[in-house]
């Protein structure tokens, strides 16, 4: 198998994407796993304890005193050779890990990089039929083994074998070969400009809303989806603001859970717990329950769901 790629995770200090405070990558080369690693980051313009959101050191345990004399993210992107990176990126959510690059390199009066991407996550929405498409859902459709979600190493290697995992479900022999049958287009950064991996069309069956708005992106992950909010979104994002994004980026919210609901999405439920065997709440249950009458509702939770509304 003629595949290279690299798997990459980051975990932030807070819900700004610019506070990356740990980066994990998996190298493949010939569709092997050559070289794994992780380090922590001293974000740019985080000075202390108070910089470091309760919520996110919950998820991930990185505390400011983990960090304080590590390298800052550029010195680690040298450090990890990723200056010279010849083979694209691959990540789950990559709109999360992509705008953490682009904020980091900012935040250090740095121009981006010149990379191409793509994401476990568009990709396994066209061959995996799961109730949702987070890391421990889509790890245990391809039996991949997920150590420790949310440790920036173990994630970027659990993506990588993902990435595998869909090549071979798929039958192809290279990256270029499957997103051109699944549609799905590459991303791509450059010092001007960003572009994102998303799929050319639906995948689904069921007819697209007209958006309500002309020149939304058709391929935009909400475009033409009807989306529930239950719980408190993380960051302060506030619903109605969430809601108004969704609107603008061509979906409708909806106030409940109906069997015309594409998306649902849980703000307060920690993304570790959104794995097979969780304790079902009231309205995952009947999220659950519908898909298994054949809805396409999807669940996701609200830190995942953040990259979609930038």
């Amino acid at each position: 198998m003629t595949v290279d790629f690299l798997a990459i995770d980051f975990e932030t200090a807070n819900s700004f994407r610019g506070t990356p405070c740990s980066i994990g990558i998996a190298e493949v080369r010939g569709g092997q796993i050559v070289e794994r690693r992780s380090e922590l980051i001293c974000p740019v313009g985080v000075s202390g304890p108070e910089d470091f959101d309760a919520v996110n050191v919950a998820i991930h345990g990185i505390t400011w005193e983990m960090v304080a004399e590590s390298p800052s993210f550029a010195e680690v992107w040298e450090t990890l050779g990723l200056h010279t990176i010849d083979i694209p990126l691959v990540a789950h959510y990559a709109a999360f890990d992509l705008g953490v690059i682009r904020e980091a390199f900012s935040d250090e009066g740095l121009e981006w990089p010149s990379l191409s991407y793509t994401c476990t996550v568009v990709l396994s929405r066209r061959v995996l039929d799961l109730p949702s498409y987070s890391l421990p859902f889509v790890a245990d459709s391809l039996r991949v083994a997920l150590r420790d979600h949310h440790d920036a190493g173990a994630d970027a290697s659990a993506c990588a074998e993902i990435m595998l995992g869909l090549l071979e479900k798929t039958g192809a022999g290279s990256l270029n070969e499957m997103l051109d049958a699944l549609k799905v287009r590459w991303g791509s950064l450059s010092p001007n400009d960003w572009s994102g991996s998303v799929s050319r069309g639906s995948g689904r069956a069921r007819d697209k809303l007209a958006p309500p708005r002309g020149d939304a992106d058709p391929d935009h992950f909400l475009f033409g989806k009807r989306v529930v909010i239950t719980g408190t979104l993380p960051g302060g994002l506030l619903r109605r603001d969430a809601q108004n994004r969704i609107a603008y980026y061509g979906g409708t919210p909806q106030a409940g859970v109906t069997k015309e609901t594409d998306v649902l999405v849980v703000g307060d439920l920690d993304p570790r717990r959104l794995a097979p065997g969780m304790d079902v709440t009231a309205k995952l249950k009947k999220a659950f329950e519908l898909q298994a009458k054949g809805s396409p509702l999807e669940v996701i939770a609200g830190s995942d769901f953040l990259p979609y509304l930038d």
